[in-house]
């Protein structure tokens, strides 16, 4: 006759205590793995951050040329200056810019001019003496383009009425550049309780960019430095050639060794002089 037999007390404390150690051990193991995820997460997240908006104020600020008047003000947590949009070449000073109403026919190179766009052009009175050289400022207040240049390539034909005085200083010649602008101000804001990069155009409304960006106590999220031809600090805008930028981000998130996760990223932007 067959006996069967259940578990004994001791077998059934022997099962529960290893099923016990291998669900804290399960658990330990989803423990380590959730906050390997959140750290390795916020690394990324804050690296994106910074180098995001250091690849929008580095793409925009090398454009800039202090000595021709484009940075407007500056602090170490922002920066106002004239951005470029478009760029053309003259290739026919028409009537010589000193008629009564200025006329140029210019070959775009990288978008369409548009009436009432204000720009910058390159005059030159003697291409062998660069003390001559200046940058003409005016708007375009009529603007044809369905023109095209003597070589035939597509171009646009800019008049400048009433603005025959900021034109007879200087002569604009054949291959001389000419440049659009707007007024752009670099600066940190909050945007859902959180601070980013953003700009405001023409002393528009701020609009956020990139973000998060925050620096811990002491430290901002954004710095500027303003660096001159002689390797100093400048407070001068005119003679700014180069602009030291450091970012900075943090998130709640703390490493393995107990610390905020942070990131922060320097460059030196030279500017177009």
């Amino acid at each position: 006759m067959n006996v069967r037999r259940g578990f004994s007390l001791v077998e059934l404390l022997v099962v529960i205590l290893l099923g016990t150690l291998l669900l804290v051990s399960t658990y330990q193991v989803l423990i380590t793995n959730r906050r390997v995820f959140t750290i390795q997460n916020s690394k990324v997240a804050t690296q994106q951050s910074t180098r995001a908006a250091m690849d929008v104020l580095f793409t925009e600020l090398r454009e800039v040329s202090s000595a021709g008047g484009d940075v407007v003000s500056m602090s170490s947590s922002s920066l106002s200056v004239r951005a470029m949009r478009e760029i053309g070449v003259v290739c026919d000073a028409m009537n010589g810019t000193h008629a009564s109403t200025p006329q140029l026919l210019v070959r775009t190179l990288i978008d369409v001019f548009e009436a009432q766009d204000s720009v910058y052009v390159f005059a030159d009175n003697d291409e062998f003496v660069t003390t001559d050289d200046d940058w003409i400022r005016a708007y375009i207040s009529a603007n044809d383009t369905t023109l095209s240049c003597p070589d035939g390539s597509p171009a646009q034909r800019m008049t400048f009425s009433g603005q025959s005085g900021a034109f007879s200083a200087d002569s604009v010649s054949t291959g001389a550049p000419i440049r659009s602008f707007e007024h752009m101000t670099y600066s940190l804001d909050t945007y859902s309780s959180e601070t980013y990069l953003g700009r405001s155009v023409a002393g528009g409304a701020w609009v956020p960019l990139v973000g998060p960006l925050t620096g811990q106590t002491g430290r901002p999220g954004l710095e500027f430095a303003f660096i001159d031809d002689a390797g100093s600090t400048t407070a001068v805008p005119a003679e700014v050639r180069q602009i030291d930028v450091t970012l900075r981000s943090w998130a709640q998130a703390r490493g393995y060794d107990g610390a905020l996760v942070v990131d922060s990223l320097s460059s030196s932007i030279f500017m177009r002089n």
